[in-house]
């Protein structure tokens, strides 16, 4: 008697592998179980099948149900693990034909990494989640059907999963777009700094936390900019620290730019340290601990802001 079988395309040899070790155990309670392949068409499908004999329809019952739920998991693991990348390449490929090769491959390796990173956007749909929802799916299919062909499953019984791959896929086009202007930012304040004049040798920036910093000069005095205090009344309502630092060291434009920033802080100012880098590139440095900053936070003082 068949209880159930699944068509496949491709290869099915580790399926039906984990097929035969998942029923291991109802082989063990001594039901005759047997697992067999036959193909239609492009499919492959393999049956799992119970020796009749005095079977009773309670223990029918519980041995359709015991193979429900293990072929349910496998194929849900089965979904994540293999089809779910070839989907989101599809939608990829379909939403997004007009980028480049090169971009089209980043967009799709963005979106996987949002799919294994379990937080953010993907926070109510990460690993646990989707694989809890498909195999509510396939189990609530096979309550009613001997047949499951895993390529219809998916187009049109998983619409809801597919939709939302399809938007974590537009949050990857999102963060790409983001890091493109990103990037096209830094190019351009990387021209403005050279193509200014610098006005001093090197530059000492001291941030103390994610709102407070000052700017010394190779002696350690605070740099005072007339241009800069300027911009600063005029913006004053508008214009956030950081970019008023970025703005300074513009300004200024020095042949070197030395970062000073205690440990306990490296976390928080991580992304105001790396813009300052890729914009100064070869003219940045950052200081792993010296006298110099050790000094300028034991002063006290008042921040350039």
């Amino acid at each position: 008697m068949k209880l159930l079988s699944v068509g496949l395309s491709g290869t099915t040899h580790d399926i039906r592998e984990r097929l035969q070790l998942d029923c291991k155990t109802l082989i063990k309670d001594g039901y005759k179980i047997a697992i067999d392949e036959t193909n239609k068409g492009h499919y492959t499908f393999i049956g799992c099948n119970v020796m009749e004999g005095e079977l009773s329809f309670r223990n029918y019952e519980r041995i359709k149900n015991a193979v429900k739920h293990h072929v349910a998991n496998m194929l849900a693991e089965l979904i994540i693990s293999r089809e779910e990348k070839k989907i989101v390449y599809k939608i990829v490929e379909d939403n997004y034909y007009y980028f480049s090769v090169e971009e089209r491959k980043i967009i799709y390796d963005n979106t996987l990494q949002l799919l294994n990173d379990n937080y953010g956007v993907v926070a109510d749909f990460g690993f646990g989640t989707r694989s809890k929802n498909i195999v509510e799916k396939i189990a609530e299919y096979l309550n009613a059907h001997h047949e499951l062909v895993l390529e219809g499953f998916i187009n049109f019984r998983l619409k809801e999963y597919r939709e939302k791959l399809a938007r974590v896929v537009d949050t990857a086009v999102d963060d790409f777009m983001m890091e493109l202007e990103y990037q096209e930012f830094i190019r351009v304040l990387r021209y403005f700094v050279t193509i200014q004049e610098p006005q001093v040798e090197e530059v000492h920036v001291v941030i103390i936390n994610s709102g407070t910093y000052k700017i010394l000069d190779e002696q350690g005095n605070l740099i005072s900019n007339q241009k800069l205090e300027n911009f600063v009344l005029e913006n004053d309502d508008s214009i956030n620290h950081e970019d008023l630092l970025i703005t300074a060291l513009i300004t200024i434009a020095p042949y070197s730019v030395m970062v000073h920033v205690e440990d306990h802080n490296r976390a928080a100012t991580k992304s105001l340290v790396d813009i300052i880098k890729n914009i100064f590139d070869d003219r940045f440095m950052i200081c792993n601990g010296c006298d110099f900053c050790i000094n300028a936070y034991k002063e006290d003082f008042m921040p350039t802001h």
